[in-house]
């Protein structure tokens, strides 16, 4: 029976501690020098025993190890006076620093060396489960709950990873980012395993690739949503957006499966030279290996039907058949991938039915707040295919009007914002909305977010020949509340756009005193 530890690590300026499952792994007997041969440094004769791993200094504690990192603003390097003074044993870096009275071992890239001694240090926890990467531009998140969904429906000990929070089977903690940096993510990984998991989705983003945050993890499927424009800001271009996804798939194992999106061309690609079996999954193709079969709309939803027409995974259900309470065809292909990895790690029909059966979505995801004199939808779209897949399902059910309240994605380049005032021009052009209120979010949005006025002003530029009611506004508590005076009975309002807006439905629900009904929000860190 596992004990209750302490889980702690920096974030925003404090220190986090979060209850979780722990038996004691990290004091057993990992010295120095069998940590540093994960490296390539076999010379090392210290039995100094190694008691943690960080590469932040105001972690470390007597008997670490720290990991200089130089970061895209922050240099650890900075910080290797203060690691020792702490009680670090020894300090791996890219270059030397004088005066530290500890052994310091120089690398080429912190980072990947990081991610060996991080795999190294938790004993390598991901051997021990049955693990899922998701990779893709959108619908990594709603995925990997649907996946999470199914492995509960078969009435397994599960752990997830992911963008709203990470889960070690009963246990949730808030995150930081869509993928953890290697040491967290392996330390995750091995309270996951002593705790009993045996099952686990991650999401693994463009980021973490380039990163190495995942290097030297085992992936039983490694599965991909779609691709399209996004985080050009960290890539710079698309041939190296997609050189991160790609990487994913060429670390997948041989005796791994790689799940691939048949009705998206470049995801083809992307996964082309992996060495893991693959499966493919689509929409409309009858020869993927997963195919839809039929779908019988309902109210936000439908009976669907999907056939599997593979014999190389370790069940062969023929067909399978569940309601999805989601609207839209990416909702669609999200369960698609989901049912086709369960497949792959030997789900059965019946967990895989009832468990996207009982999904009823997440957070932000195409989420009705409201739904009395008007109806009222929260999603966090924030890239050019993110709004495409909501204003298809919008246009699916036709509303008598629809009203749009957007968010500047701040901080993230002209490329992509002009990429996205493009495709809301588009769309508006197509819907013809009663009013359209672009924001700034300068009350809500952390310094990270901030727009700057390049931003903006393509946003400008690119409504300013729509026919339409267009607005802007300086915040986003005057953005809703002219949206709220203007509903009129029976239409639509969508409040559409990332980080700033993740308290959007307090805020409506305070300015139209009404009630909102909303689906779990994630664990906060506190104000910020």
């Amino acid at each position: 029976m596992p004990v209750f530890g302490r889980h702690s690590f920096y974030l925003r300026g404090e220190i986090y501690n979060k209850a979780i499952f722990k038996d004691g792994y990290y004091m057993k007997q990992m010295t120095l020098d069998k940590l540093l041969r994960t490296i390539d440094f076999p010379g090392v004769s210290s039995q100094l025993p190694v008691l943690d791993l960080t590469n932040d200094s105001r972690l470390v504690k007597p008997g670490a190890v720290f990991v200089a990192v130089p970061g895209y603003k922050v240099d650890g390097h900075r910080y290797i006076p203060a690691a020792v003074k702490a009680g670090a044993i020894a300090v791996v870096a890219q270059r030397h620093t004088p005066g530290i009275s500890v052994p310091q071992f120089i690398v080429n890239n912190t980072r990947q060396a990081q991610a060996k001694l991080a795999a190294e240090f938790y004993g390598n926890p991901s051997r021990k489960l049955k693990l899922a990467g998701i990779t893709g531009t959108n619908g990594k998140t709603t995925s990997t709950f649907m996946l999470e969904a199914i492995f509960q429906a078969a009435g397994l000990h599960t752990g997830l990873i992911g963008t709203l929070y990470n889960k070690v089977k009963d246990i949730i903690l808030p995150t930081a980012n869509t993928t953890p940096d290697s040491i967290l993510c392996q330390r995750l990984l091995r309270d996951m395993a002593d705790a009993g998991v045996t099952h686990a989705s991650m999401e693994v983003s463009s980021h973490a690739m380039v990163m190495y945050r995942v290097d030297f993890t085992k992936f039983s499927v490694g599965a991909i949503t779609n691709f399209s424009p996004d985080h050009l800001d960290l890539h710079q271009s698309m041939a190296e957006y997609r050189a991160a996804k790609k990487r994913f798939f060429d670390m997948l194992p041989a005796d791994g499966f790689a799940v691939v999106n048949l009705d998206d061309p470049s995801c083809q690609g992307i996964a082309g030279d992996t060495g893991a079996r693959r499966l493919s999954y689509s929409l409309a193709n009858p020869i993927a290996d997963i195919f839809l079969a039929d779908y019988q709309p309902r109210d936000s939803g439908g009976v669907v039907t999907i056939k599997v027409n593979t014999l190389d995974i370790p069940v062969q259900p023929g067909q399978i058949t569940f309601t999805l309470r989601l609207p839209g065809r990416h909702n669609l292909a999200n369960a698609l991938l989901a049912a086709t990895a369960a497949l792959a790690l030997g789900i059965d029909a019946a967990a895989i039915s009832a468990g996207l059966g009982k999904y009823q979505g997440i957070f932000r995801r195409f989420e009705v707040i409201y739904n009395d004199k008007y109806k009222v939808i929260d999603d966090a779209a924030h890239n050019p295919s993110n709004m495409d897949a909501v204003f298809r399902a919008i246009m699916a059910e036709n509303p008598p009007g629809v009203s749009v309240v957007y968010a500047i994605r701040g901080s993230r380049g002209v490329h992509i914002n002009q990429a996205i005032a493009s495709t809301l021009a588009n769309w508006a052009k197509k819907i013809k909305p009663q009013h359209l209120i672009i924001t700034n979010c300068t009350d809500t949005a952390s310094p990270l977010d901030t727009v700057l006025p390049q931003e903006e002003e393509v946003f400008r530029s690119e409504l300013a020949g729509l026919d339409a009611d267009v607005h802007f506004k300086d915040t986003l508590r005057q953005a809703v509340s002219l949206a709220v005076e203007s509903m009129d009975p029976g239409e639509t309002l969508l409040l559409l756009g990332a980080h700033p807006m993740d308290e959007v439905a307090c805020l409506f629900s305070e300015l139209a005193g009404v009630k909102t009904t909303t689906r779990p929000r994630p664990p906060r860190f506190g104000s910020h």
